[in-house]
C-alpha cells in the first residue's frame, strides 16, 4: 500500500460475475480517437451505488461526463483499490466491507485504443494493506491477529493470467526466537511497503506493539494479541529481503533471507524512522528503484501513541558495495537527506517517481506537527535524488480549494509526469506535475465522487 465496486444495476450486465459496459455494442469507453495512449478517469456517485471508468486520451482538455452512459464501464465495488501494472493493466481490487464477503476484482487493457477486461474476475476473500509487484505477480499482505499469534497474509494473483488468485499465505510476525522480530524487541511487525528489486522482494517493516485485553503491552506472550498504531521503536529503520517461491510447501511465499536495520541512535543529526506507507490507506509509496540502486523515502513524523514528533521525513539509499551479488545488504553511509529540511518542515505522505532521478512529493499542508493530519496532504513539491535538489510545485489550486486528491494516480514516466484527479470547490478536475514543479489543471470531470486517474499504453 496505504483503494471496492457494486454493478451499477444487475440490468446492465448480461452476468453477474462480468464488469459491465453501458454502452451496447462497443468494446469499451474511449473519446473517440482509439489512442494506444489513454487515461482511465475513475469515479462514482455519492451514495456509492455506481463506479465508473471512462477514458481520455488528452488530461489537459474537453469534459468527462460519467453521467452519460455511452462508453463507460461500471462495476461493482463499494470503495476500490486501482493498481497499475506496468501501464499496461488497471486491476480494480475488491475488497469485503466489514463481516461481507466482498465481489469480484477485475482487470483492464487497451485493445485498439478501448478499454476491455483482462482475464476473469477473481474473489480476493478478505484485505490488502501493502501490494507491490513481483515480475507479472501481485503480492498483497495484511496484518493478522489469531488467538496469541500476530501474522502477515500473504496473497498473490499472476496478473497476465488473472484468472485465479492464491489467498492461504502466512507468515509468522512476533517469533522472537528469530529474525526479524528478534530484532524488534517485544514488538510485532507489519509491512509498510512492497518492491521488487532483481531476483528478491524487499519489505519495509512496521513495529507495533502487542494488544492484551485493550491494553499496550510490550509482552509477546500475550493471550489474545492484535496489531495497533502504538510503537516505541518508530525512530529505527527496519528492512527485509525476502525470495518470492508461489510453490512453497509452507504456504509462506515470500522466504526470509535477511534483513537491514538502521537506528537513529547510531546517527544522531541523520535521524530516520520507518517506510509506513500511507496509515489508513492502501498506497504502496517507500521503496524506490532506481536504476541499480535504491532510495529509500521514510515518512518519519507523528507517533499517534504519544502524539508527538520522532524523527523527520528522510531519504537513504542502497547502493554500489552495498548491493553483493544482487542482494541489498546495507545502508548507503554517504548518502542521508532531511526532507523537512528542504520542504520548510513538510512530512512526506507519498512520493512518486516521474524518471530522470526526479520524484514528486506529496507533502502534509502545514509545517510541523499542526500539518501532520489525515487528510491533509494538499502540497507538493518536486525532489532529485541525485542533486539532492528541491523545488516546490506551483500551479496547484490552494489548498483551502481542494476538498480531496484521489489516492489513484497516472504517472508517465517517458513524459516525466504524474497526474491526479481533484475535487476542488468548484468541482473534479485533473491536474498533471511535470518535472520542472509545474501543475496544470486538464479535463474536467463531471463527478460526484473522485476515484483517480491510471495511465494505460496498448502493447
Amino acid at each position: 500500500m496505504k483503494d471496492r465496486f457494486k454493478l451499477f444495476s444487475m440490468a446492465l450486465c448480461a452476468c453477474a460475475f462480468a464488469a459491465c459496459n453501458d454502452n451496447e455494442g462497443v468494446d469499451g469507453p474511449g473519446d473517440g480517437d482509439k489512442s494506444p495512449v489513454q487515461y482511465v478517469v475513475m469515479s462514482a456517485t455519492s451514495d456509492g451505488t455506481a463506479n465508473y471508468l471512462q477514458l481520455a486520451s488528452d488530461p489537459t482538455k474537453g469534459t468527462i461526463d460519467p453521467t452519460e452512459a455511452n462508453g463507460r464501464i461500471s462495476f461493482d465495488a463499494s470503495n476500490p483499490d486501482f493498481v497499475n501494472y506496468n501501464n499496461e493493466l488497471l486491476i480494480g481490487m475488491n475488497y469485503p466491507s466489514q463481516g461481507g464477503t466482498g465481489g469480484y476484482s477485475y482487470a483492464w487493457k487497451l485493445i485498439d485504443g478501448q478499454l476491455v477486461q483482462h482475464g476473469n474476475g477473481i474473489m480476493l476473500d478478505g484485505d490488502v494493506k501493502a501490494r507491490g509487484f513481483f515480475n507479472d505477480y501481485l503480492l498483497g499482505l495484511s496484518d493478522q491477529a489469531e488467538d496469541n499469534n500476530h501474522y502477515t497474509r500473504v496473497k498473490y494473483v499472476k496478473v497476465t493470467e488473472f484468472s485465479s488468485v492464491v489467498v492461504d499465505g502466512k507468515i509468522n510476525c512476533q517469533d522472537h526466537s528469530k529474525e526479524p522480530a528478534s530484532q524488534m524487541g517485544n514488538e510485532a511487525w507489519g509491512v509498510g511497503d512492497i518492491a521488487q528489486y532483481g531476483d528478491y522482494v524487499l519489505l519495509a517493516y512496521t513495529t507495533k506493539h502487542l494488544v492484551q485485553d485493550g491494553n499496550y503491552t510490550s509482552k509477546a506472550a500475550s493471550t489474545r494479541a492484535k496489531a495497533s498504531y502504538g510503537t516505541d521503536l518508530d525512530n529505527n529503520f527496519y528492512l527485509g529481503v525476502y525470495k518470492f517461491d508461489p510453490t512453497d510447501a509452507d504456504k509462506e511465499y515470500l522466504k526470509y533471507q535477511s534483513m537491514i536495520v538502521r537506528k537513529s541512535e547510531d546517527h544522531p543529526g541523520k535521524e530516520a524512522g520507518q517506510i509506513k506507507g500511507n496509515s489508513r490507506s492502501r498506497t504502496e509509496t517507500g521503496i524506490e528503484v532506481v536504476g541499480d540502486k535504491i532510495y529509500l523515502f521514510c515518512q518519519g513524523g507523528k507517533n499517534f501513541q504519544t502524539n508527538s514528533l520522532r524523527v523527520p521525513s528522510a531519504v537513504l539509499r542502497i547502493s554500489g558495495s552495498n548491493i553483493q551479488s544482487g542482494k541489498p545488504v546495507d545502508i548507503d553511509s554517504d548518502y542521508y537527506v532531511d526532507l523537512n529540511d528542504k520542504t520548510g518542515d513538510r512530512y512526506l505522505w507519498r512520493c512518486y517517481y516521474l524518471g530522470d532521478n526526479k520524484f514528486c512529493l506529496q507533502l502534509f499542508t502545514n509545517p510541523g506537527m499542526d500539518g501532520y493530519t489525515e487528510g491533509t496532504h494538499k502540497t507538493f513539491g518536486i525532489f532529485d535524488v541525485k542533486t539532492q535538489n528541491y523545488t516546490p510545485v506551483t500551479g496547484m489550486p490552494e489548498a483551502g480549494d481542494i476538498n480531496d486528491i484521489a489516492l489513484a494516480y497516472a504517472s508517465d514516466t517517458d513524459k516525466g509526469t504524474v497526474t491526479f484527479e481533484l475535487m476542488t470547490t468548484s468541482g473534479a478536475v485533473l491536474y498533471t506535475i511535470n518535472r520542472n514543479g509545474v501543475a496544470t489543471p486538464g479535463t474536467k470531470v463531471e463527478a460526484e465522487v473522485i476515484k483517480g486517474a491510471s495511465l494505460l499504453k496498448q502493447k
